[in-house]
Order: structure tokens, then sequence, then C-alpha cells
């Protein structure tokens, strides 16, 4: 079982007090629910319980860290009086009650849909062409979005369709293999286009996910939909579920995400999973459905479930995804009748036990943990140009894809220093694009790329942008790389769990004579040491920690990272600023490091504060009522204090980093974003 070697992370960075150590990925981390069943499962008699007490199980995910919850929309279910329009209304506005970001998933369909089925909807039956049935789809999806953004219910996510890996919307008797990708991304096109039309008319935008079954079959699937125009989508959302999805296990489903990510440039997240507690049961009718561990893990228990959800979003984290989302904590067995039988065949794999009561050392603990992508989704991009005997009495301009939607515009660049200009921009890792340099606002005043690097459209420069800052610099009209004659690099290291009373230094060749001599690190904050210094481009040394100012007390440099002399560091500088951030002793990058509020008191572990980041509220979590909720700023003054109370109202607050004291002596760390 992969265990987890870092502490929590948070899915909301903010720079005062994170440890940033590369580009900041800023948009949040899922850790999502799908809440369908509620409704019904309540109208049936489902009474959920936590400690013993009765409690609004939408309350009980949300104190527990979701952020996101997915409910299905069925087209016109006469056999049931849920997941239709009303039922969708009802849980969309439950969740946005507690400010959690709401999933619609459209199935286009009057029942289920997966791979094995996608009936089309009765209503539409009669139609006889793609463009007939396209139509129904654009106007279906539109009509919903804008019925729901009118009485201000208008979801942050879309799913256009519901594992569609097989044909989407056909008639009884139609087979659902070989795939029609041509017809298939049409029907889903319309969709995508209504989901835009409609957030056109919103505050809300919402972005729109495509959902196969089976990380094993997106590679494929997607290949052949993009070929055949699946276009304007943002999200892959995945069906894993290990039981059933054996092909791949947690760590290689992480590397099928990242390289989702990158051949696609859409982001990635796990939009169903789920995980047996145990193997028993105690409907009589109806059959569980999924037993058995994923592979690698222990026979299920509560415990197995956290784990097993634990690793898999944190790998989808570490692999560059936005979220995780677990189907369906709560479906509970109840007197009432499914397609399946009396009560449910999912009890073995919700959050709570047979008798409804919440297992708090079981699956919902995932939602506990604090999540970043180690891979940002934008990265700062610098384009520089040396205007060296040029003029630049009309000025100096750069212009180019920058947005990814194909419009180009012109844009000044700022005078640096001598003859350089630039110009700094935020683009998604993983994108391409052309720009060239201008010296003068308007078209006619480009300068001429020569062919060798003039490698878009014959004419234009090129950038491919990877999961660093990058700048871009050249001499105007050339292919000739502007080459500063120094870079920032920093040295970081983490020293947790390492003594540190004699200082903690670096040593290496940074001078580039050879010579080596010990440097005092200064530091940073939490357990974070830094240092920085100006190297040449091109340059390359070795360098290693110590924790004391003598070559003995330095760190053990593990085989596979001492990459010079056999047991050191090594670094080489190209034209950017850098930093190189390790664990000490270990070859582990320390990323987005964060000063634990473990560090402020041994109190805290007693308590924790949901959402966090939070834009709206702010609750304790604990049995236990506070007395006394006192907010500080960073500076030390006073901004709010309640009186027993676990729930504080942050919403009239500025953005930013704030010190939340609970009865006088626990202190933890809040953001209000």
């Amino acid at each position: 079982m992969k265990m987890n070697t870092y502490p929590k992370l948070l899915s909301l960075v903010i720079p005062i007090w994170l440890l940033s150590f590369g580009s900041l990925n800023a948009q949040t981390f899922y850790k999502g629910v799908d809440l369908s069943y509620v409704n019904e499962m309540e109208d049936c008699g489902a009474v959920f319980k936590e400690n013993g007490q009765t409690k609004d199980p939408y309350q009980i995910f949300y104190d527990y860290g979701a952020n996101l919850v997915r409910v299905r929309l069925w087209h016109n279910p006469t056999w049931t009086n849920y997941s239709n329009f009303a039922d969708v209304k009802k849980s969309i506005q439950r969740a946005k009650s507690l400010n959690m970001e709401v999933l619609l998933d459209f199935h286009y369909s009057d029942e289920w849909t997966d791979p094995e089925k996608q009936y089309i909807p009765a209503a539409w039956e009669y139609t006889t062409t793609v463009d007939q049935l396209k139509q129904e789809v654009y106007n279906y999806t539109y009509n919903t979005l804008a019925s729901l953004n009118s009485e201000g219910l208008m979801p942050e996510l879309v799913q256009v369709g519901n594992e569609t890996n097989g044909n989407v919307m056909v008639k009884d008797g139609v087979a659902l293999y070989p795939v029609d990708f041509a017809r298939s991304a049409t029907l889903l096109n319309a969709g995508i286009q209504a989901v835009k039309d409609a957030g056109a008319q919103s505050s809300i935008t919402p972005k729109t996910v495509i959902h196969i079954a089976d990380p094993a079959n997106a590679a494929w699937w997607f290949s052949e939909a993009t070929a055949a125009g699946l276009t304007g989508y943002d999200i892959i959302g995945l069906s894993y579920y290990p039981v059933w999805h054996t092909s791949n296990n947690v760590s290689q489903t992480g590397d099928i995400i990242a390289s989702l990510k990158t051949t696609y440039n859409k982001d990635v997240m796990i939009v169903e999973t789920g995980h047996p507690w145990t193997n028993d049961a105690v409907d009589e009718t109806a059959t569980n459905v999924m037993e058995g561990s994923a592979s690698g893990y222990a026979a299920p228990t509560p415990e197995v479930q956290k784990d097993f959800l634990v690793d898999l979003t944190t790998e989808v984290a570490e692999s560059g995804g936005i979220g995780v989302i677990y189907w369906e904590p709560a479906w509970v067995s109840t007197p009432c009748s499914t397609l399946w039988g009396t009560g449910s065949h999912w009890e073995n794999v919700t959050f709570f036990d047979f008798d409804n009561e919440l297992m708090e050392s079981g699956g919902i603990g995932f939602l506990s943990e604090d999540y970043i992508s180690s891979s940002p989704t934008e990265v700062q991009v610098t384009f520089k140009v040396n205007m060296e005997g040029v003029s630049t009495s009309n000025g100096v301009y750069v212009t180019g894809d920058f947005t990814g939607d194909g419009s180009w515009s012109i844009v000044p660049m700022s005078w640096e220093s001598g003859t350089v200009y630039s110009y700094t921009t935020t683009i998604a890792v993983g994108s391409t694009g052309g720009y060239y340099f201008l010296n003068a606002n308007d078209w006619g005043s480009r300068e001429t790329v020569p062919t060798e690097c003039a490698a878009m459209y014959n004419s234009d420069r090129a950038y491919t942008i990877g999961t660093s800052d990058m700048t871009l610099a050249y001499k105007w009209g050339s292919c000739e790389e502007v080459i500063p004659s120094e870079v920032q690099v920093t040295f970081k290291v983490d020293m947790e769990g390492v003594s540190t009373s004699n200082g903690v230094y670096v040593t290496g060749d940074f001078t580039g004579d050879g010579n080596w001599s010990i440097v005092p690190m200064s530091w940073e904050s939490g357990s974070i040491y830094t240092y920085t210094t100006n190297l040449a481009p091109g340059s390359s040394g070795g360098y290693y920690f110590l924790n004391a100012n003598n070559w003995s007390n330095r760190e053990t440099v593990p085989t596979a990272c001492a990459t010079i002399y056999n047991s050191d560091r090594e670094y080489t500088i190209g034209n950017s600023d850098i930093t190189y951030a390790f664990v000490w002793n270990s070859c582990d990058t320390a990323n987005y490091r964060l000063v634990l509020a473990s560090d402020l008191s041994d109190s805290f572990s007693s308590v924790s504060v949901y959402p966090n980041p939070a834009s709206t509220y702010i609750q304790v979590k604990g049995s236990v009522t506070p007395q006394h909720l006192a907010l500080y700023s960073v500076a030390g003054t006073l901004v709010m204090e309640v009186k027993d109370t676990k729930k504080m109202d942050i919403s009239q607050l500025n953005n930013g980093l704030y010190m939340l004291v609970i009865d006088g002596s626990i202190k933890t760390r809040v953001i209000k974003k």
C-alpha cells in the first residue's frame, strides 16, 4: 500500500504562508461526493447519524471537508420520482446552501447510462437524423441550465453524458459498439455548446466534463473522439472502481491522468470511485455488487476504505488531477425498493455502518485531508526581446496566442534594461502557440523571424509550455537567444524531524572555480530553510545540505539523486531563475510544503477547521463547542470574536491569512479566499 510521506497539503494556496517551490496552482482541488440518492433515501425513512446524533447528511459531508456535490439528472424517468428536474433542484439547493460547488450529471436518458447501456430518452424517439437529435440535446441542455440559473442554482460543473464509452443516445436494439465517433462527437459537442451558451447568460460559467469509465479506456477513446471532432470541453472525467477496473492500479491510474493532461491539455478528475468497507451485508434481497479490495490492499475494513481513498486522491493530486468524487457514500438500506431489489446493494460501500452511523475511521476521512496538485495548471511565461540597433520610438510590443482560444492581440512590452524589453503572462501547462515581436502597435511593424526558428505558420516563433516558469528571450529578427549574465538560484531544504540547533547550511561549487564553502541558510518558516545566490547560465556543479557549520554534519544524499561525485546533489543552470528544493536526506521534492498549525500548538490535533480555505464560513469540528473563537490579522490585531459557537462568518473579511485562537490556547491558521 502506498504510504503518505508528506504532511497535509492545502487545496488552495496563498503565498504568504505556503512555501512555494514552483509555480502555484490556484485551482480548487475537488473533494466530492455523489449524493444523488439522499433525497430518496430520506423519503424512505433513512436517518443519518454522527456520534449517535441525527444529522443532515449534506452537513456531515460538508463538515468533513467536501467542497463538491455531484447529482445525476435523467430526462423523464417515469419509473421513479427521483433524479428528475425537481429532485435535482432540491439537491443543488442543499449543496449550495452550504457553499459547496455542484457537478450536474446529464445522463441524456430516462434511466441509468453506462458503458453497457445508453438508451435515448423516450421523448426523442421520433428523431431520425443526427441533426434532429443534436438539436434536442442542445435545447434540453440549454433550457435546463437556464431554468436553474433563473433560480440561482447554476452548477459550477456540468457533465455532458455519463460513462459515454459506447454510442450515446441510441434506440433499443442499436449496438453500442463499435462506436460511431463522428455521431458521438456531434451530439456531445451540442451539449458542450449549450453549456457555454447558458453560462454566457450567468454569473457562473460552468466547466464541462466528458466522462469515460475505466482509466484504461481513456487514451484510445479520447484519441478517437478528438480525431472525430470532439472539442470545447474542459475536463476529462474518469470512473475508477479498482475492484472492477483491474487493468491498472492506483499508481498507474496516476500515470494515465498525467498522460491525458499532457496529451489533451485538459484538466482530469476521478468523477466516480468506490471501495467496500466490509464484504458482509444485511439486505436479503439486494445483492452487494462490489466485494473485495483493490489490488495491494487488505480485506475490506473501514480503515482500508479510507487508506485506498487517501492514496488514490494523493496520487490524483500529484499527477496533476483536480479532484476525486466518491460514489455513492449515502446510499444506505431502507424498506424501499430500487431497480435491484429492496434496500441498497451498495450498503457495504457507503461511509455509514448498517445502523446508518457514520464510520469516522472509514472513507469519510479522505475528505478531511488536504491535497494540492504538484503539477500547476498555469505557469508564468516571460517573453523578452533585445532591440539593439532597432528603433523603439513607437514602443515595443509582442503578439501571440496567449489565451489558447486562437485570438491574437498586440500587447505592450516593458523596458527592462539597456535594449531589452519584456512581457510576462500566465499560460496553461501543455499548451502551444505562436508569437512574434513588433516595434509599433500595428501588425505591419512586425519582425521577420528567420526560417530556421519560424516553427509556427512558417513565419512566427513558437512556444510549448512545460510545468515550470519559463523565459523566451531572443534578439529582434534573429534566432539568437538573449542570455542573461546571471540568474537567481534558490536552494531550499525541509528539515522536518532533523535537529537544527546548530543551524542549517548549504555547501556547493557556487563560484564556478571549484572552491566549496559552507554558507548559512536562512529560516523561512516551519522547518524550511533557504539560501539564494546568482549563478551564470550554463554553469553546473554539486551541492548538499548540512545541519552544522562543518563538513561532517552533512546529509546523506540517496544514490538515486546523488548525480555528481556519487554523493552530492547536482544543479544545472539555464537562462531563467530556478529553485532547488528537497527534503533532508531524500530525493523527495519539497513541493508546496506547509507550515502546519501543529507547529504552533500541541493541542491542534484535537480540532480541525472546515472549510479552509473558506469564503463565507469557517467551522470548528469536534465534539465540544468552544467557548470563545478569536480571529486575528497577521499583524496581531483582533479582527472578530464569537462565543459559544463552532461557526464564524468571515464573508465580510478581506482575502488573506488570519490566525484563529480557540479558547485562548489552540491556534490555527485560516485562509479567506
